[in-house]
């Protein structure tokens, strides 16, 4: 596979074997003292939600997992989860007689804190941490939030199993009871994030460039246990087994936002004479590989997406319309775009 760098607008190609001598071990570790991930009693990791669907409520630990995990919808063949989480929800391994948790959190892989929000009611994340990981590959960032005290401050350089602070339950929706931590490990989407926020919301924008919003999360929890069965995973290899649930044609005006920072996921040429970029999407919107297009659009324009029974968006996050074999993007799939192609 051929990879991109794009410094100075300039391609500059890079061979598989280049690439590969510049990574580093992941090295990761479990952010707390919780275990259970590695077992076969999940419910011992995650914590529950409180859920009441058609007269009925219940607390299914699935609702703690990552991705398509909550707000049920019935349709005509069955019923479906709608609304993404972003991350993983690890219940306290220790709790004090009161029901205070105890547990310490800590950095699941060397790197440098980027940020920490200590005023909980600025996000629904609570008091949260940030941790920026270099890896060979482009930068990745953990979050770890509803923290009850942190202890780390941005410039500070961890390693795995530094700790951060305490688990908690700040944050919107969250009591004693349901005290635990939010786990991410997340791609950035752009550089420039603040001035795009600036255009398109009045409300404050408390964290810079970390903001959630900016931050699109990977299966934590199936890169703990993939990197488990194999110390040497690399990122990249991951994502590319993930499923495209849609693409996105975009007009060539430059190298894109996202494969500045993350070159592996271009393939082809990166020849100027290419009309457009043509962008594969997951179901909660990893970009997951860019590709030259013959194909002249003006705008984002979906060009193909994998066929659905029900509406496309409760599948993508309300970023599509449509159904069956046809999908146009959606006011809100417009605006994650400018933030995945730097166009705005």
């Amino acid at each position: 596979m051929t990879l991109l760098l794009f410094p100075l607008a300039v391609a500059v190609v890079l061979s598989p074997s280049v690439l590969a001598a510049a990574q580093l071990p992941m090295g990761l570790v479990l952010p707390t003292d919780n275990r259970w991930l590695f077992t076969d009693k999940p419910w011992n990791f995650y914590m529950y939600t409180n859920r009441s669907f058609e007269g009925t409520r219940s607390t299914p630990w699935q609702g703690g997992q990552f991705g398509f995990v909550r707000n049920q919808k019935r349709i005509s063949s069955g019923v479906i989860m709608t609304k993404f989480h972003e991350g993983v929800d690890i219940k306290p391994a220790k709790r004090s007689s009161d029901g205070t948790p105890l547990d310490v959190v800590r950095s699941i892989a060397a790197g440098e804190v980027v940020h920490t929000s200590h005023i909980s009611g600025q996000s629904s994340y609570g008091k949260y941490v940030i941790i920026r990981h270099e890896w060979g590959y482009g930068p990745f960032y953990s979050l770890y939030a509803h923290l009850m005290t942190i202890s780390v401050k941005p410039g500070q350089e961890v390693r795995p199993g530094t700790p951060l602070g305490r688990l908690g339950y700040t944050g919107v929706g969250i009591d004693k009871t349901r005290a635990h931590l939010h786990l991410e490990l997340n791609m950035m989407l752009n550089w420039s994030f603040e001035r795009w926020h600036d255009r398109n919301y009045r409300t404050p924008n408390y964290h810079g460039r970390y903001n959630g919003l900016n931050l699109v999360g990977l299966d934590i929890s199936g890169i703990l246990k993939a990197h488990r069965a194999n110390p040497n995973l690399a990122l990249p290899d991951f994502i590319a087994r993930m499923s495209t649930y849609y693409k996105v044609i975009v007009p060539n005006r430059g190298p894109l936002e996202i494969v500045k920072r993350y070159p592996w996921l271009q393939r082809g040429s990166s020849a100027g004479s290419t009309a457009s970029w043509e962008i594969s999407m997951s179901r909660s919107g990893v970009p997951l590989a860019v590709e030259p297009s013959r194909t002249r659009v003006t705008r984002p324009t979906v060009s193909w997406v994998k066929y659905s029974s029900t509406y496309h968006s409760y599948h993508t996050r309300s970023r599509l319309s449509g159904s069956g074999s046809k999908a146009s993007l959606t006011n809100t799939g417009e605006r994650f775009l400018e933030l995945v192609t730097g166009q705005f």
